[in-house]
């Protein structure tokens, strides 16, 4: 059987800026400079331009961007440059709706967009962001077919319930605290093994201006036997190369895939 060749992904753990779009993105620039020769795709956190901005809908109103604003573009020329694909989540809004928007950007500009479903209520996310109202997309990249989602919604696992090994990598961008990092690592295992899939998880760092601490070490990738296999050394880049070969091989070996339940998802 032949098999797609290895996706070689980093990870970027990043200390976002918090309501400074142009400080974050030089920091990205700068990072994508670093990356590795080989790179396939780089991921960045859960709002990565400007911070989880929960309480302040005025504010979050005047950083949102369309799809079509400065952030994207910018995103579609360094992934042209570095013949990367690009995936994260920035604050846009549509009309006057404001939504937590997940994106993944192409080295020859296609863009997938998913606007988060399951909002944070508990941190007053649904006080600020509009809900998305659609499943979370798969995308098909070099070999890959891979599923993208943010968050709190790793917190549901029908939502994020692998069908007939329709995806091979579960991405998930985050700005997860510090206090429910055990959540965090468990549940990312646990959407591995469920779904027999690989698991990259990306958290920011750092602490923001409402006392909330990011752990340094958080972001991971994760294998489909719930193994850690790439995890925050001294860098914020963390790098893992992901093999279609050894998937495929386990889930031969092991294929729990074929007993699961048939669902439709509303």
């Amino acid at each position: 059987m032949a098999f797609s060749r290895n996706l070689n992904i980093v990870l970027i753990e990043s200390n976002i800026a918090w309501g400074d779009k142009e400080a974050n993105i030089a920091q990205l620039k700068q990072q994508m400079c670093n990356l590795p020769l080989g790179t396939d795709l780089v991921v960045m956190p859960e709002l990565f331009t400007t911070g989880f901005i929960t309480g302040d809908r005025e504010q979050a109103s005047e950083l949102a961007e369309r799809n079509t604003g400065d952030t994207i573009r910018t995103l579609q020329v360094l992934a042209r440059e570095h013949q990367v694909a690009i995936a994260g989540s920035f604050l846009a809004s549509t009309a006057a709706q404001l939504y937590n928007r997940a994106f993944f950007i192409e080295p020859n500009g296609e863009e997938t967009f998913y606007d988060k479903r399951h909002l944070f209520t508990y941190g007053g996310e649904d006080m600020v962001f509009n809900a998305g109202h659609t499943s979370a997309p798969i995308i098909r990249y070099r070999g890959f077919n891979i599923k993208l989602i943010v968050c709190y919604d790793l917190r549901f696992p029908v939502f994020c319930r692998n069908v007939r090994n329709n995806y091979d990598l579960l991405i998930v961008v985050a700005n997860w605290p510090l206090a429910r990092q055990s959540a965090w690592k468990q549940l990312l295992i646990a959407r591995a093994l469920e779904n027999e899939c690989y698991v990259c998880g990306v958290n920011r760092c750092g602490t923001d201006p409402s006392g909330l601490d990011y752990s340094e070490a958080s972001s991971m990738v994760i294998d489909f036997k719930g193994k850690v296999v790439a995890q925050r050394g001294t860098s914020p880049m963390i790098y893992a190369e992901l093999s279609p070969a050894d998937l495929e091989r386990f889930r031969e070996k092991f294929p729990a895939w074929r007993d699961a339940d048939e669902f439709t998802l509303n």
